[in-house]
């Protein structure tokens, strides 16, 4: 094994500590299920389910710098999906998850080509007006229920615990894409072309390309969160479908616990919606002060997050307690 090969397995074999972990607790959440209540199992499903879309949004807004607006457009078409594959269709549940995924990840390769031709904030600007336009149409298109909506047929409809676990298994999915982002050749021309596009372009990386593909797995995975979302809520229309709400709740989220990094979206989630939005629920009014309030403090006081803040200040503790190398032995070290 050559020098550079034996880093590249130090830096994977450090994360596995972190993966194991996460296993675990989606092992222990999935085979606990059984024993929640209701309320428990809602609140529980709509938790996974932000951590599907901030996680998401983190792979082509964190690692990639391309500030998505679409994930409300991208939510609406995975819900109007399964629920028109079920309802017009006699395919099972799975295939209609699968095509909310799938055509969410076609929509995100056709628009791609105009809205990669902006950068900054008018990449933002296109994305918002996507959702605007995919709101539009189905708003207008009878085929789909128009302003009226269409339904889930009830016999589709899984149970709360169900829901649960395939929410679960989504974050499963999410969480391992992401890790496979950051650690591996991808994340690191992903990252680069966020850094510096013209830079990474001289060294041989294809900038769109790279960003077509964060793109699509960003949309097909919150395509896939659409579809569950259309299972959960049964009745779907246009306004709530492709309501900016989704996109807010994800973006912030993420911003909170941490953007560019694995588990700050989780922190995000659970500081934001369960710490936040759940205990506040009979005062959305102060829920909504409260999350903008910590939202400003965390972008003045530590961008990188509350996870990037809490490992800043672990590192600062440890290396704190590290006796200083002495300068003769560190350049014996080092050589």
């Amino acid at each position: 094994m050559t020098r550079l090969g034996a880093l590249r397995w130090v830096v994977r074999a450090r994360d596995l500590p972190s993966a194991a972990l996460v296993a675990v607790a989606l092992l222990v959440i999935a085979v606990s299920a059984g024993s929640l209540s209701r309320y428990q199992l809602d609140v529980g499903f709509t938790l996974l389910t932000y951590l599907v879309l901030a996680q998401a949004w983190n792979i082509l807004g964190g690692y990639g710098g391309q500030v998505s607006l679409a994930v409300s457009g991208f939510v609406g078409v995975g819900m109007y999906t399964t629920t028109l594959v079920l309802e017009k269709s006699s395919s099972s549940m799975a295939v209609a998850l699968l095509a909310s995924g799938v055509v969410g990840a076609l929509a995100a390769a056709i628009f791609s080509f105009p809205l990669f031709r902006l950068r900054a904030a008018y990449f933002s600007v296109g994305t918002l007006a996507l959702t605007l336009a995919a709101q539009a149409a189905v708003v207008n298109w009878s085929y789909a229920g128009a302003t009226q909506g269409i339904s889930v047929p009830f016999e589709d409809v899984p149970d709360q615990t169900d829901l649960f676990l395939l929410a679960l298994g989504l974050v499963a999915v999410t969480m391992a894409a992401t890790w496979w982002v950051r650690r591996g050749g991808f994340g690191l021309r992903l990252m680069a072309v966020r850094d510096n596009e013209d830079a990474a372009g001289t060294l041989g990386v294809d900038a769109f390309r790279v960003k077509l593909v964060a793109f699509v797995l960003t949309s097909f995975l919150i395509g896939l969160a659409g579809g569950l979302l259309a299972l959960r809520q049964v009745s779907i229309e246009p306004g709530a479908s492709f309501g900016l709400s989704w996109t807010i709740n994800a973006i912030v989220m993420a911003a909170v616990g941490g953007v560019g990094t694995i588990l700050g979206p989780v922190f995000g989630v659970f500081i934001v919606y369960y710490g936040i939005q759940t205990q506040l629920e009979s005062n959305p009014e102060l829920s909504s002060i409260l999350t903008g309030a910590l939202l400003v403090l965390i972008v003045r006081f530590a961008p990188e997050g509350v996870w990037g803040l809490l490992a800043r200040s672990a590192r600062r503790a440890f290396l704190r307690g590290t006796p200083e190398t002495p300068p003769a032995l560190d350049r014996e070290v080092h050589a």
